[in-house]
């Protein structure tokens, strides 16, 4: 008694089936060089975010010039003392 469904592997089968394999490994490719460059961005991202601009540095001397009047700072450029 054979069984009309049942599957084997033959010649026939083994195109297919590299076909698969080939297809599972480049999309674990793709899936690793996106990851690569999500984790640069993120890298970047956080590099721009972290980043003290010169209105903080202003902004940071003003507030220690008027919480501290005794001490002699620089002026820095954009301010007026």
């Amino acid at each position: 008694m054979t069984n009309p469904n049942k599957t084997t592997l033959n010649r026939d089968t083994l195109v297919p089936l590299g076909m698969v394999v080939s297809i599972c490994a480049a999309v674990v490719w793709l899936n690793t060089q996106i990851n690569s460059l999500h984790y640069k961005l993120d890298m970047l991202e956080s590099k721009f975010e972290n980043q003290w601009t010169k209105t903080d540095m202003e902004n940071w001397s003003l507030k220690l010039r008027l919480k501290n009047p005794t001490i002699k700072l620089p002026s820095t450029k954009g301010e007026d003392g």
